[in-house]
């Protein structure tokens, strides 16, 4: 055990003699404390402004966040929805047949509904956030459900809103069962889908939040969609848009994509298709 030691000292504020009892190192962390240049003042102080300094000088650690963004004042925001359906709501799985009794009928593949860009449901509407499709694809019930879970649990009801912008899956997707022979016609329907074309956007959520507290769980939901998408702001939109007119304008290669088709340089007339041609290359 550290050694008790007592001294005599006279208290330079009220000018008393005290015997104080100090243990080791008990000035020596209280000069460590302060600067050097009251060390004196420390050694000749009785115990209750020794205890009054130590009580001063001790300096409490903070974590906080260094050059912190001060959030935007908050206005009247008006939901595109109502508040009580602000949450991203539940599809059925299986679409209602219009005739009950009758078998429900089974479909192509349909391949021109994820052919190309998408020229209507390509914008925010309400001009937040979203995820947006790259390429072509088609979402499945259980993607639905995903984007469902991960997505609400950001929604208050009267702050926060999500809106879909896809509709309920449609397409019948067949598939015959394990060890079946090939032939005997059509096989039964096994699951729907919803088929959608490249920039396709698949649902907003937007309200009093930020962008900060969206990114993780968006950027989660984009990597486990069927198909490459992306996190998308109305900013990005308009730098794409920029950035596309920008490359057309700054471009010296007259050997563009749409003329080496059109005048079928090195014979490339046998390996595109008229979609190619239509298109143009611009289901990115």
């Amino acid at each position: 055990m550290d050694k008790v030691r007592e001294k005599h000292t006279k208290c330079t504020v009220c000018k008393t003699l005290t015997f104080t009892n100090l243990r080791k190192g008990k000035i020596k962390r209280i000069t460590y404390i302060e600067e050097q240049k009251m060390n004196c003042l420390v050694k000749n102080l009785c115990r209750k402004h020794l205890l009054l300094l130590t009580k001063w000088s001790e300096v409490t650690q903070v974590a906080t966040y260094m050059k912190l963004k001060m959030p935007e004042k908050e206005e009247d925001l008006e939901l595109p929805v109502n508040r009580l359906r602000s949450k991203l709501s539940q599809f059925d799985k299986v679409p209602q047949n219009p005739i009950p009794s009758a078998k429900p009928p089974t479909m192509s593949k349909m391949l021109d509904h994820m052919r190309g860009p998408e020229m209507v449901n390509n914008k925010l509407i309400y001009g937040q956030f979203g995820i947006q499709a790259l390429t072509g694809g088609r979402l499945r019930f259980e993607h639905y459900n995903l984007i469902r879970f991960a997505i609400n649990k950001h929604i208050q009801e009267g702050k926060t809103y999500g809106v879909w912008r896809v509709n309920q899956p449609w397409q019948a997707v067949s598939k015959k069962g394990a060890g079946k022979q090939m032939g005997q016609g059509k096989s039964d329907i096994d699951h729907y889908v919803y088929p959608l074309k490249a920039g396709h956007i698949i649902f907003e959520i937007g309200g009093r939040i930020e962008l900060l507290d969206l990114e993780k769980t968006l950027k989660v939901v984009s990597q486990k969609m069927p198909f490459k998408a992306r996190i998308v702001t109305p900013q990005i939109l308009e730098d794409d848009v920029r950035q596309e007119a920008i490359l057309k304008e700054k471009n010296i290669n007259p050997f563009t994509y749409e003329y080496c088709l059109k005048n079928n340089y090195n014979g490339v007339k046998i390996y595109y298709s008229p979609y190619d041609l239509y298109y143009l290359n611009k289901e990115k």
